[in-house]
């Protein structure tokens, strides 16, 4: 029905000169720690949700602290990788990448991540970190692109997805880690394409992390049903029961199951 009014070019039909893109979903499972910490949130959205209809900023204090229990409890002290296996994984990742001589971008939606990883990963690398928010200057934000580019090494770029998930073009770095997952797909392919797109000419490492038996979980699945819709066609639904549906589902999830 839509073929004669539109018609949809994908980035593989039109751009053959780009190089091969893989995307490594990392599925993850809390400390013992972690777990009880998230059950006892988990328990508590349950409660306040109790009188009205669920809706997606309840989630937000869980997905908060997937990201990193420091967000959530700013007094808790100490090595960030020892307390989050998140963060402890991409530490690993980060390790591979610099030992690679080659430059990574990390995207996180949560300022007070951004505070972790500009305190925490220059330290722990030695290598230079650059980041662009929604703090940044639209006009200063170009510059700090060439001055990660021209970086004549590793490097590491901590962005907002919302802030630079799209116009500008990252091709220096030919790894993307999504720290914490977004409810828009679109969102995140669009950060993806900082550094996959044309002007790349090494393949490109998705890295993808949320933890099992979670609300990152069930973000995940939504996304991946959103992609699956996707390519089979293009329509517009409301969305109204699936964002409830999902929201039900992300509540009855627990990690010490």
């Amino acid at each position: 029905m839509l073929s004669p009014l539109m018609i949809r070019r994908l980035v593989k039909d039109v751009a053959n000169d780009l190089p091969d893109k893989i995307v490594i979903p990392t599925a993850m499972i809390m400390s013992d720690a972690e777990s009880r910490q998230y059950e006892t949130m988990r328990l508590e959205t349950i409660a306040q949700d109790e009188c009205r209809s669920p809706v997606l900023g309840l989630l937000q204090k869980l997905r908060m602290f997937c990201t990193h229990p420091k967000i959530t409890d700013q007094d808790l002290s100490g090595d960030p990788a020892m307390l989050s296996i998140k963060y402890e994984r991409l530490c690993e990742v980060l390790e591979e990448i610099t030992g690679n001589n080659e430059k990574v971008l990390i995207f996180t939606s949560y300022i007070r991540m951004f505070d972790i990883f500009l305190d925490d990963l220059p330290a722990r690398f030695c290598i230079p970190v650059l980041a662009i928010n929604g703090e940044t200057p639209v006009s200063e934000r170009q510059k700090i692109v060439d001055t990660f580019s021209d970086v004549g090494g590793s490097a590491i770029f901590v962005l907002n997805p919302r802030a630079a998930g799209t116009g500008l073009n990252i091709t220096a770095a030919n790894h993307v880690i999504h720290y914490n997952l977004e409810w828009n797909p679109a969102l995140e392919d669009q950060s993806s394409a900082r550094a996959f797109r044309r002007g790349q000419n090494r393949t490109v490492f998705i890295h993808r992390f949320f933890y099992a038996n979670s609300v990152e979980q069930v973000i995940n699945e939504r996304i991946e049903r959103k992609r699956e819709i996707s390519d089979a066609a293009i329509v517009g639904i409301s969305g109204e029961q699936e964002n409830r549906e999902d929201i039900a589902n992300a509540l009855l999830l627990s990690p010490l199951r």
